[in-house]
């Protein structure tokens, strides 16, 4: 089932693949959680690469990051791992996350990001060198989810392909809203 604005997340406590806890609404902070495919898809690489250089703005928020993937640890490391992402990557080759929060695979999806975004994949493949591997290659779609220090969902964004992603302008739109005095002071009421 899928979650929308307002739902509560659903929390959690799993490792992430350098062997680190992580738990997702432990502080009270504004987090991102973002699900991938696996860590050989270029769309995921470059949308990786993406959240490393805004990563700096986005600290100013107290935002949280952090980041599923359908791979096991040693596929993490060898493939997105190298980009040395500043925040938690967790693999879930079980797929128990993504269930958690209705994430779901879609053949539709894997194949419409070749129409609607060409450029995407241009840019991850020759642009930034990430060749696809296809060794746990399914059709995850991606998803994103900005959680409210309180836990609530403040935005649930399912991707419609598989390089369709959350995009940063919502993104910095709902993080400046949260910051706004009129929400400080509802949270604080």
């Amino acid at each position: 089932m899928k979650l929308t604005t307002g739902d509560k997340s659903p929390d959690f406590e799993s490792f992430d693949f350098k062997g680190i806890k992580q738990t997702l609404l432990e502080t009270n902070q504004p987090v991102l959680l973002t699900f991938f495919r696996h860590a050989g898809c270029p769309m995921c690489n470059l949308r990786t690469r993406q959240l490393i250089l805004a990563y700096d703005r986005l600290k100013q928020y107290n935002l949280k990051i952090i980041s599923v993937f359908e791979s096991p640890a040693a596929s993490i490391r060898r493939d997105v791992g190298r980009q040395q992402p500043p925040f938690p990557i967790i693999p879930d080759p079980e797929r128990k996350l993504y269930k958690r929060f209705g994430v779901t695979i879609s053949w539709t999806g894997f194949v419409k990001i070749f129409f609607v975004r060409p450029r995407h994949v241009f840019e991850a493949i020759f642009k930034n060198g990430f060749i696809p591997k296809f060794a746990e290659a399914t059709p995850m779609m991606p998803a994103d989810f900005l959680i409210n220090p309180d836990g609530t969902i403040r935005v649930a964004y399912y991707g419609k392909d598989i390089g369709d992603h959350l995009p940063f302008d919502e993104l910095y739109t709902a993080l400046d809203e949260m910051k706004s005095p009129v929400n400080l002071a509802t949270q604080a009421a």
